[in-house]
């Protein structure tokens, strides 16, 4: 199941494009916003962000979760 709060999360991730700013303006630990990133991937099937060294930038899918999640 999709909660709010996972899509909150990821609407957050896309627009602060790092999961260091983006769990911090969500008052989280990083790897608490990682472990609800992935269990919204999950749980949605497919993968919402591609990860590198120098942030996050959202997929095709990921936008349209985002775009909803708006």
């Amino acid at each position: 199941m999709v909660s709010n709060h996972k899509l909150r999360h990821a609407l957050i991730l896309a627009e602060h494009g790092n999961f260091r700013k983006a769990a911090e303006a969500l008052n989280l630990t990083q790897p608490a916003l990682s472990r609800s990133i992935q269990s919204l991937e999950k749980a949605l099937g497919v993968r919402l962000f591609d990860r590198s060294r120098g942030g996050v930038e959202t997929t095709r899918p990921g936008r349209v979760v985002v775009d909803r999640a708006r």
